[in-house]
């Protein structure tokens, strides 16, 4: 069953730069005892994988503004996603262990939210 991480509304920023990702997300993602970045594999709504890298201030920061970057922009640009649109991340169990990790873009038109492939 897929589980709703965190929808966001995209920023200027967020489209050209990196992805803010809300800080009551940061729990969601599970960091090994000392590292300050991970990559977050994330499958969109066309079955491609994306390489996201998920980062935080180093030295326990009391603001660790976890931001995703790697192939983050390449993902905008494909999409075209531009400010005002939104992209709604979740997760699933995969075989064993693991953790499926999902991302869907969308775009707003005429009051409803469309995907963008």
């Amino acid at each position: 069953m897929e589980q709703h991480l965190f929808t966001k509304l995209l920023s200027q920023v967020d489209t050209t730069h990196r992805l803010a990702v809300p800080m009551a997300n940061l729990g969601d993602f599970e960091f090994p005892a000392g590292q300050h970045a991970i990559n977050i594999e994330a499958t969109d709504t066309i079955e491609q994988q994306w390489t996201f890298r998920l980062s935080i201030r180093r030295n326990d920061n009391p603001n660790p503004r976890p931001v995703f970057t790697g192939q983050w922009t390449q993902f905008v640009n494909e999409k075209g996603l531009k400010a005002g649109d939104r992209i709604v991340f979740s997760r699933q169990q995969a075989e064993g262990d693991g953790v499926q990790y999902r991302i869907r873009a969308e775009r707003k038109i005429f009051n409803c939210w469309i995907n963008v492939e």
